[in-house]
């Protein structure tokens, strides 16, 4: 949906003449590009060959913008402007009449729309939206007098336009001239400069929302989820005059690959324009067509999933892989990684890596990256090197990341020991940082996976993440970009919060708070803002959080269990929530006895040694985690408390349910 001055001067005309009952409007010839972009946006329709009127939502949008007419662009402040409750309104505005708006200026757009979709969910306003919403008259700034707090939050106009936009059923129709525009524009994440802005082809585009941009001021751009989906479909097919992709052809095209009959005129049409083939089976452009047909229809899905590996966890991958390739060659036991033999290698690869910056470095620490330069001075320092290793590398806390990623698993060798293996997803991971070991943020995943809303591009910041760590080139994401974006979608993740982890969970509330007041609470308190991004990173890649585009943060429904499942663990528990804890109680559910009205599952202590069998864990990992599970409270004596229960649904609300995985474009074709 966009609405700049044109756009909105047309609404008007449109809804003053049905007002007038005039039997049509007059049109001009260069008027007509207009009325299409608003068509596609589902906001006019035409009636007959000479009649155009406004839809449903096309009158509730332009009944909106005529009582932000009446107001004015003036900002305005007076104390008994109650909101409601506590608010009350210090800054509202409304606009001036559309002839005065600048030619380029977009009232609304795929941007303005990620903004309002983010402050309704936070409940206030952005600090990277305030003022585009305000100058917009679709935010006010209140006074919450309870509180004694000032903010922003959504006005009625911006309430009204995020329903008008939730509601209204955009068209879907490309001819000959916009399907090649199509095949030329690069999918993105990429800067908004890769793109001919302003255009006609663009505006239909943004109409159809089959592309997006990013918030606040439309710096970089991306195909969503349907634009993917019509991109892969005209990329190997819809080659022809004319129309070459609709809604009519779609659903002829569904209604052929259910086996109900079609016309052979739309057959034919359909062969000609290669989605399906002689005999009348699908072809590859036929398939990405029904995908467009279904997230057109239902809409994309809603969340956003992410991932996030530090180089430091590839490491401790690269010498788990290693250990297995030495004990494959020497037949040597000793070679197998127990968590033993793998910090002993651990300690000595970190010690290489120290001994070599320090001799490059000398006495220059202070020119090393300034992640090194705290640890190496305690290395230079140090008399016990392995305590040095320890008190700055926490190779439990890492192997627990790695597995709530799927990276790994714990497993019991057939000598009882707790030993580490690789999963077909670590062993991916493992070879992409053949070449060069890197962090994968969640933003840099996000600033990909994102996309797949109907609204959403990464901002800016996000994309030159996703640059600098090889997920994205100049216009489109790498394949190991894709590989990451797949994983995200893909993967099954479990529960894991180290101390400092659950320290800024616990800061963050369901609602109302931003990525600044984060770090300033925890700055104050003499954190390292690198250690707090990191933290947050980790939250939002295992979906307990969402950091929204416009700077707001959120608890997601899994974090809200999260939160209830934790409220009785101590303060200052280490490694509060993990995986081995988690296997333990799932294991423990499978094999006790729920009692519905108690919140309980009954475990029979002879039913522990089955429990033990199922969780695939060492007999040493799985009674460490047991005592850990009863500390936090998530077991009792013979039951898994409420507090387990909620950690376990917490843990399935992080995954996307079976048969949500979205399909999207999943890459470059072969």
């Amino acid at each position: 949906m966009i609405v700049r001055k044109e756009h909105a001067v047309m609404l008007e005309r449109l809804l003053k003449d049905q007002d007038s009952r005039l039997p049509y409007t007059e049109i001009s010839p260069e008027q007509t590009p207009v009325l299409h972009e608003l068509e596609r946006a589902g906001l006019v329709r035409q009636q007959t060959p000479v009649r155009w009127v406004p839809t449903y939502s096309g009158a509730a949008l332009a009944q909106v913008l005529r009582d932000l007419y009446a107001q004015g662009p003036a900002a305005y402040a007076e104390a008994e402007d109650e909101v409601g409750g506590d608010l009350v309104v210090r800054e509202a505005r409304g606009l001036g009449a559309p002839e005065t708006w600048p030619d380029d200026w977009r009232w609304l757009g795929s941007e303005v729309i990620a903004m309002l979709d983010a402050a309704a969910r936070a409940e206030r306003v952005g600090p990277k939206a305030e003022q585009a919403l305000l100058d917009r008259g679709l935010a006010m700034r209140v006074w919450d007098r309870a509180k004694k707090a000032e903010y922003v939050i959504l006005s009625d106009a911006g309430r009204a336009v995020l329903d008008i936009y939730t509601h209204a059923h955009p068209r879907l129709l490309i001819d000959e001239t916009l399907a090649e525009f199509i095949r030329k524009v690069p999918v993105g994440p990429a800067p908004s400069d890769r793109l001919p802005t302003g255009s006609h082809e663009e505006h239909l585009l943004e109409a159809m929302r089959l592309i997006a941009y990013s918030v606040p001021i439309s710096d970089a751009f991306a195909f969503t989820a349907l634009g993917q989906a019509v991109k892969r479909a005209l990329e190997t097919g819809g080659f022809g005059t004319g129309t070459v992709l609709s809604e009519d052809l779609l659903w002829a095209l569904a209604q052929h690959a259910d086996g109900e009959p079609i016309s052979e005129a739309a057959l034919a049409r359909l062969q000609a324009l290669a989605y399906v083939d002689a005999a009348g089976e699908l072809l590859p452009a036929g398939e990405w067509a029904l995908e467009a047909l279904r997230l057109w229809w239902d809409g994309p899905r809603a969340e956003v999933w992410t991932l996030a590996v530090e180089a430091e966890e590839v490491e401790v991958l690269q010498t788990i892989d290693a250990l297995w390739n030495r004990y494959a060659q020497s037949g040597n036991k000793d070679d197998i990684p127990t968590f033993g033999r793998l910090r002993r290698e651990m300690i000595d690869r970190k010690v290489k890596e120290y001994k070599a910056l320090l001799e490059r470095y000398g006495r220059r620490i202070k020119e090393m990256p300034k992640k090194f330069q705290a640890i190496a001075q305690q290395f230079a320092e140090a008399k016990d090197l392995a305590r040095w290793y320890d008190d700055n590398f926490a190779l439990r806390e890492t192997l627990y990341s790695l597995e709530s990623f799927n990276l790994l698993a714990s497993e019991e060798d057939d000598a009882g020991r707790e030993v580490f293996r690789l999963t077909d997803i670590g062993r991916q991971v493992l070879a992409d940082h053949a070449e060069r070991r890197r962090d994968i943020p969640s933003t840099a995943v996000k600033a990909i996976t994102m996309t797949r809303k109907m609204f959403s591009a990464p901002a800016l910041e996000w994309w030159q993440q996703a640059h600098d760590a090889g997920l994205v080139g100049t216009a489109e994401p790498t394949k190991s970009g894709w590989m990451y974006a797949h994983l995200a979608e893909t993967l099954v993740r479990k529960p894991h919060l180290t101390r400092f982890e659950m320290e800024v969970f616990h800061l963050i509330p369901a609602r109302g708070m931003t990525e600044g007041e984060i770090y300033k609470q925890l700055e104050a308190k003499g954190e390292d803002p690198e250690r707090i991004r990191w933290a947050l990173e980790k939250l939002e890649a295992r979906h307990l959080i969402e950091i929204l585009p416009d700077g707001n943060v959120v608890e997601t429904p899994a974090g809200e269990l999260m939160d209830q499942a934790l409220a009785g663990v101590p303060e200052g528990f280490g490694n509060p929530v993990n995986p081995i804890i988690l296997r333990v109680l799932a294991a423990l559910r499978e094999v006790g006895t729920l009692y519905v009205k108690e919140r309980k599952v009954r475990v029979l202590p002879r039913n522990i040694q089955e429990a033990w069998k199922r969780s695939g864990l060492s007999r040493e990992a799985f009674d460490d985690a047991l005592k850990a599970a009863r500390v936090a409270g998530f077991l009792g004596r013979n039951a898994i408390t409420t507090a387990g229960l909620l950690l376990l649904e917490a843990a399935e609300a992080m995954n996307p349910a079976p048969g949500e995985q979205l399909q999207g474009y999943a890459g470059p074709l072969d």
